[in-house]
């Protein structure tokens, strides 16, 4: 059978189920070792009409992003805002937002790329930090509501997930989470305390994350749509 797009199989010996992902414009069938061509095209036609959308949303997203330039009046998003970068002569690492701008001071003598890697850097410290503190107190928030306790709260760089939550009860989220608007973010931190709970994803887990964010769905797929922008 022939479809509009293409795709490449990946057979692993140890795989056990088949999964099928789509990222930007590849398409990949992730099967057992033995599994049939027959087999891999009736689940890419099982899959397909979800494999369209999610390449419609890919080219979508691509189209509309470009590549941040760092200078005075670039936008960078932190919950779900749009704030202008304000670039300034100077060598302090702070980084500071007032009235609508992030100011950062970055020598005039910089120039090109080691220019621009000073200011992501400097906005990257800024994020991490204040990322941390605001996830710090939604998950207290959450916590609260279901009476779970984690036993550690931290942010990491993570590429391609939102969050975590160990065996352990340490609960972990990707830093950039916090450009995304709120109901986003109360999302993803409810997400991972609700695995204080069910540390699965059962029935039982997705109802009691239905109870705490009505509608969680939405932000699901708003998260599929526009997580890979969440970017500096």
């Amino acid at each position: 059978m022939m479809f509009d797009f293409e795709y490449k199989v990946m057979r692993r010996p140890n795989r056990k189920t088949a999964a099928v992902s789509v990222k930007d414009s590849s398409v990949r069938v992730h099967v057992p070792q033995r599994t049939s061509d027959k087999r891999v095209e009736e689940i890419v036609r099982r899959k397909a009409r979800w494999i369209r959308e999610k390449l419609r949303y890919n080219r979508e997203v691509r189209q509309s992003y470009r590549p941040k330039e760092y200078v005075s009046g670039e936008a960078f998003q932190y919950l779900g805002k749009n704030y202008r970068l304000k670039v300034v002569d100077g060598n302090s690492k702070d980084v500071s937002l007032v009235n609508g701008r992030f100011y950062v001071q970055i020598p005039d003598t910089l120039t090109g790329k080691t220019r621009d890697h000073r200011i992501v850097s400097r906005l990257t410290v800024w994020y991490q930090q204040h990322a941390l503190e605001h996830l710090q107190e939604k998950v207290r928030r959450f916590s609260a509501q279901l009476v779970v306790q984690p036993s550690h709260v931290g942010i990491k760089n993570y590429r391609s997930r939102w969050g975590s939550c160990t065996s352990r009860g340490e609960v972990y989220f990707n830093w950039r989470i916090i450009m995304a608007p709120q109901r986003i973010v109360d999302y993803v931190v409810a997400h991972e305390v609700c695995h204080l709970v069910h540390h699965n994803h059962s029935q039982e887990y997705w109802k009691l994350l239905e109870s705490v964010i009505p509608g969680y769905r939405e932000c699901k797929d708003w998260l599929k749509v526009n997580g890979q922008v969440l970017e500096l």
